[in-house]
């Protein structure tokens, strides 16, 4: 898995040895200070995101000819590897950047740490006081904080402050890009889908849009970064398919290529999960559903009325069979075609491929009695390995959609359900990699102590 965040260097931490007699000069004293706090920005960058903590404000500068003079206002914030950053006092600092003729330049205004040793400072100073710098940026660097984003339009160079905080202008101050401080996810996932070029595929990218979007306030422990397209022409093409959950419509999957099977093969083989998507109208299965769901209705009307139950009941009871068995027998034959091009994958579908109680989908971290619904029937699930088959398609109900108006409660058992796909993917990858050797360099010596201790007993 690729890193999505700058992780703590894979360097043991050196400490002074302490012996009676041991004479302390500079050097030392730097030294022993320096582990001490070498293990504390250790324990936050390991653990915690950077960003503000209060204050740091940003407002403009009234009268000024320019109307580029910012106010930095007071406050406190701590950077990517653990280090305190304290304004005192309201600072000034003028936007200087210029933007191409015609064109919009985004300019972010960022502080970042100073570490007083990198500074020419006179030998007497007895106390070093760590600063911090303010800065102006088209690219940020990981180690700066930001404090606000402006959209620099060419040809206007008055600033603004924004009428709608959540909708800033161009010129105007974005502070949509400010971050605070947090605990890192457990888990990162990224999405990929194979498209087609036909309406659908805009449907389930936004979906998966939402969904991510509504990690933040639903499962914060996992992060996801926007979905990613891959063309089904080109799949065959693709060196690396760099996710851990790709989407693809099981109609796509049966015309592909060889070549882009053995692309997916080996995505399997690399801890990936496939996820196979039919949509309950493309395979002629909603219209049976529809009529199986008034069945169920007129025979519960029925059973109110003694009268009308004994004369319409067991006809009822016996269309209803006759319904779930068509229903069942579609599913079959959408699961064989499947079957046909599964050896092709890499995958066996010897097993049932059901959800059991402990199955990770029905859980982890939601728990689901009953599968959420799509256009008011139930999603049907099978698993088997790295390939999760999904008959509905559950996209739909992810995110906000004009052809459907979903109460809220649906809503959130979709978002849900679609939470517990995504950990799914993301811990299979996760744990699929960290089984995998890796190439041991013999001239390297180990710092282990395994070699040299003995198994007691």
């Amino acid at each position: 898995m690729s890193d999505f965040r700058p992780y703590p260097r894979l360097e043991a931490f050196e400490r002074l040895h302490i012996s009676d007699g041991l004479t302390i000069n500079a050097e030392r004293w730097q030294q022993a200070h320096g582990y001490h706090r070498q293990r504390q920005n250790f324990q936050y960058q390991a653990l915690h995101e950077a960003g503000i903590i209060y204050g740091l404000g940003v407002a403009i500068v009234p009268e000024q000819p320019d109307g580029r003079l910012l106010q930095i206002q007071p406050g406190v914030a701590i950077d990517i590897e653990g280090n305190p950053i304290i304004v005192r006092q309201p600072e000034e600092f003028r936007i200087m950047s210029e933007p191409p003729e015609g064109q919009i330049l985004v300019v972010h205004l960022a502080v970042n740490y100073v570490d007083p040793d990198a500074l020419r400072l006179n030998p007497s100073t007895r106390v070093l006081q760590e600063s911090f710098r303010i800065v102006e940026k088209v690219q940020l660097d990981p180690r700066d904080v930001e404090l606000c984003r402006i959209h620099l339009r060419s040809g206007a160079t008055q600033l603004q402050t924004p009428t709608d905080v959540f909708a800033p202008s161009d010129n105007q101050l974005d502070f949509r890009g400010r971050c605070h401080p947090q605990p890192y996810p457990q888990l990162w996932v990224r999405v990929g889908q194979v498209t087609t070029d036909r309406a659908s595929d805009l449907i389930t990218q936004q979906g998966f849009t939402e969904l991510l979007r509504s990690l933040t306030g639903l499962y914060p422990a996992l992060r996801g970064t926007p979905p990613q397209n891959f063309s089904a022409k080109f799949l065959g093409r693709a060196s690396v398919l760099d996710c851990e959950l790709l989407a693809i419509a099981q109609d796509v999957l049966m015309a592909l290529s060889t070549p882009a099977l053995q692309s997916l093969s080996a995505y399997l083989t690399q801890g990936g999960v496939l996820l196979v998507v039919n949509d309950f109208s493309e395979i002629d299965l909603l219209d049976l559903l529809d009529i199986g769901k008034e069945l169920q209705l007129g025979l519960t009307e029925a059973k109110r009325d003694p009268d009308l139950f004994r004369q319409t009941g067991t006809a009822l009871k016996n269309e209803i069979e006759s319904n779930q068995a068509a229903i069942a027998q579609r599913l079959q034959e959408i699961e064989q075609q499947l079957a046909t091009i599964a050896p092709r994958l890499g995958i066996s579908l010897s097993g049932s491929g059901d959800l059991g109680d402990d199955h990770p989908l029905v859980w982890q971290p939601f728990l689901f009695s009953q599968l959420p619904q799509v256009l008011g029937h139930a999603i049907h699930v099978k698993n088997w390995g790295g390939l999760v088959w999904m008959v509905g398609d559950l996209s739909q109900s992810w995110g906000r959609n004009p052809t459907l108006t979903l109460p809220r409660e649906m809503l959130r058992s979709a978002q849900e359900w679609g939470i517990n796909l995504l950990h799914f993917a993301a811990q299979r990858r996760q744990w699929i990699q960290a089984m995998q050797p890796l190439p041991i360099e013999t001239s390297t010596p180990t710092d282990s102590l395994q070699r040299r201790t003995q198994p007691s007993g």
